[in-house]
């Protein structure tokens, strides 16, 4: 295999590389708790299968998009998230959809 071949596979992981990087972890048991509160609330509308795979995603969505420092201030909000991470989430979240 020559060296020029492997080029185009060497750029697009130091491409990539920043983008995972992004990706936030949740504080120990805020990430179980991000996902019964979302399907309870959203079970009652849709159905808590249809909950299930919105949260899984909408918790995916959020944390590639959101940096760990955000995600532990969405969990330590005794007084409800801040509006711009609120936002944030909602925008991350928004591929998720799920119709009744």
């Amino acid at each position: 295999m020559r060296f020029q071949s492997l080029f185009p596979l060497a750029a697009c992981l130091a491409f990539a590389l920043p983008i995972s990087a992004h990706a936030g972890e949740w504080p120990a048991g805020a990430k179980a708790s991000f996902l019964s509160q979302c399907e309870s609330a959203a079970g009652e509308r849709v159905g808590a299968a249809a909950a299930k795979t919105h949260c899984e995603c909408s918790e995916k969505a959020i944390s590639s998009k959101m940096s760990s420092d955000e995600l532990k201030s969405v969990a330590n909000s005794d007084q409800g998230v801040d509006p711009a991470l609120q936002k944030k989430m909602m925008d991350a979240a928004q591929g998720c959809r799920t119709k009744k």
